[in-house]
């Protein structure tokens, strides 16, 4: 078995993360981005691993109609639901399919490039970043976040994954944690080129179900939902009650890590309330230099 990937993101997974991941996770963890982004009126943006689009939607409604917006994405069935979702009235977007490694798109065409929690999943992240190094602008500027280091629930995912269905499932939520260390994003964006760039560590507050309801949300919401989903039966992990583990877990460091904590559930329903830190932002500017400079690619 190999590492999924959303190359193979088909089915109603796109339809499931919009439907949970999005208002859950995405939208509280974009706010942070877009703080950093500073988009203004007219500017022209390339949202790169745009998902269903929403921080495309969100940055064609901050540059208004005078502006542009472009989404792109691998995974043929996140361009179909973000095509098919409502758009802000009078708003210039386009949708593409592609790679983040190469961007169908012409040199030097945007002002601001933005990327929400995708880099850790690119094969290439160095041919990535000079990519959209590549279509930014003389002055232009990128702005990125990922997420933290693994915390004790996807731990617990990530075990149960490994343990009873393949280690190379496990290997994408690994993945998802990989770029936690701001001193590693700074320097992925240094080598591609850019400068200026400043990397800080924000918080969130993202309500969620119960643990084990949004272990299994999460599970179908990504590309490992058709591996665990044709697994028998006895394969499958076996979480039948929530994490026992109350209080918080205090990271030694406090950099990028998540702090997280659930909450006795309300007399209403069965859920969780998780504060964490989605991890690093990153803000960096392309050089109006020549190659000596590393512009270009």
């Amino acid at each position: 078995m190999t590492t999924p990937s959303y190359r193979d993101f088909t089915g109603t997974a796109a339809e499931t993360y919009q439907r949970h991941f999005v208002p859950a996770i995405a939208i509280p963890v974009s706010a942070g981005l877009l703080e950093v982004a500073r988009l203004q009126p007219g500017e022209r943006v390339l949202d790169v691993a745009c998902g269903t689009g929403l921080v495309t939607r969100l940055a064609a409604e901050q540059v208004g109609p005078t502006g542009s917006v472009t989404g792109i994405d691998v995974a043929p069935d996140m361009i179909d639901v973000a095509k098919a979702t409502e758009r802000p009235a009078g708003s210039h977007i386009e949708w593409h399919v592609a790679d983040a490694a190469s961007l169908p798109l012409p040199d030097a065409s945007y002002d601001v490039v933005l990327c929400q929690m995708g880099l850790m999943f690119m094969e290439d992240r160095t041919a990535a970043l000079a990519e959209m190094r590549r279509v930014l602008a003389p002055g232009g500027r990128i702005a990125l976040n990922t997420p933290g280091r693994i915390q004790p629930v996807f731990e617990v995912m990530e075990e149960a994954i490994v343990g009873h269905i393949s280690p190379e499932l496990g290997g994408f939520v690994r993945a998802v944690f990989s770029i936690h260390d701001p001193d590693t994003l700074a320097s992925l964006l240094l080598a591609a080129g850019f400068e200026n760039v400043t990397a800080d560590v924000y918080r969130a507050t993202l309500r969620l179900p119960s643990p084990v309801e949004f272990l299994w949300q999460y599970i179908n919401l990504t590309p490992m939902g058709p591996f665990v989903a044709q697994a028998p039966e006895e394969a499958r992990p076996p979480w039948s009650a929530r994490p026992s583990r109350a209080g918080s877990h205090t990271p030694s460091t406090g950099r990028s890590e998540w702090s997280i904590r659930w909450s006795s559930p309300p007399a209403g329903g069965d859920s969780c309330r998780l504060t964490c830190c989605p991890g690093t932002r990153l803000l960096a500017g392309h050089s109006t230099c020549g190659p000596a400079c590393g512009a270009g690619r």
